[in-house]
């Protein structure tokens, strides 16, 4: 009888550490907390196979198995979201200079698929509504916000932008954002709990970085390169999940897949199994 009593309190004390723990993260979609490992995530679409963060590449990602479209966006001089990777247009449009510098209107107008092949000279910038239009039955989103301090306040135009989407009955996908800058990402997380966050990183952390990033992060990305098992466990001891990127060699693929990471970015979304 009294063993049985302190069972009960020890149970109740258990859940109510468990709340606290999550307490902090986002609970939007938690079937996504359970779901297979690893989540196949396209990066920049199927970058290895068309213009990066093109329709083009995005459809082409799916048809290749991709559960998840990595999506890298900036904000233009009206304050438009457009996808796209670099703070400059020079490396993969007709473009010249800043992206900030040109109306969403003016982005629209430039070639983004020439510089890839030929067959793809009619691709354009797409604005982050029109990814989120064309794609959003289909599959989840990981948002990549760059270069956050170029744009004050691109946090809260995302959070307004995400709002129209989250919680209506045709987007049961998951949303996911993610940067390098962690106070970008402590930032968005104020603004809408909701939505798991996660920071990119290129260098090895330590644990007091870690338990920081923890208070308000889902998940870590480490680059490939550094991501051992150790790292994975470290990063996982402090409640966030594992994801990688850019993984484009298929035997890191299938190393990485028999880690059980909890999802893999790459170019190539054909090179997940099956």
């Amino acid at each position: 009888m009294v063993i049985g009593f302190f069972l009960i309190i020890l149970m109740i004390v258990l859940f109510l550490f468990a709340l606290k723990l999550n307490g902090s993260k986002s609970v939007y979609q938690e079937n996504f907390n359970i779901q297979h490992s690893p989540l196949k995530i396209g990066h920049r679409g199927a970058a290895g196979h068309c213009p990066e963060n093109t329709v083009a590449s995005y459809k082409k990602a799916l048809e290749l198995g991709a559960e998840v479209l990595e999506v890298d966006i900036h904000l233009s001089k009206d304050d438009v979201l457009v996808v796209h990777h670099d703070p400059t247009l020079d490396r993969t449009t007709s473009g010249k200079g800043r992206l900030r510098d040109y109306t969403a209107a003016e982005l629209k107008e430039f070639d983004a698929g020439s510089w890839y092949h030929s067959r793809f000279k009619n691709e354009r910038i797409p604005l982050l509504s029109e990814v989120f239009e064309r794609f959003r039955t289909e599959a989840g989103f990981l948002i990549e916000i760059k270069h956050p301090s170029l744009y004050p306040g691109i946090e809260a135009k995302l959070a307004e932008e995400l709002r129209k989407y989250i919680g209506s009955a045709s987007f049961n996908n998951p949303i996911m954002v993610h940067s390098f800058d962690a106070d970008s990402m402590r930032r968005f997380h104020l603004l809408m709990p909701e939505v798991q966050v996660g920071v990119l990183i290129k260098r090895r952390i330590n644990d007091e970085a870690l338990k920081e990033i923890a208070k308000f992060a889902s998940f870590l990305n480490p680059k490939q390169t550094i991501l051992d098992s150790k790292l994975q466990l470290r990063i996982q001891k402090h409640g966030m999940k594992v994801y990688t990127w850019t993984v484009n060699n298929k035997k890191r693929m299938r190393m990485f897949e028999k880690m059980k990471v909890d999802g893999i970015i790459s170019d190539f979304p054909d090179y997940f199994s099956d």
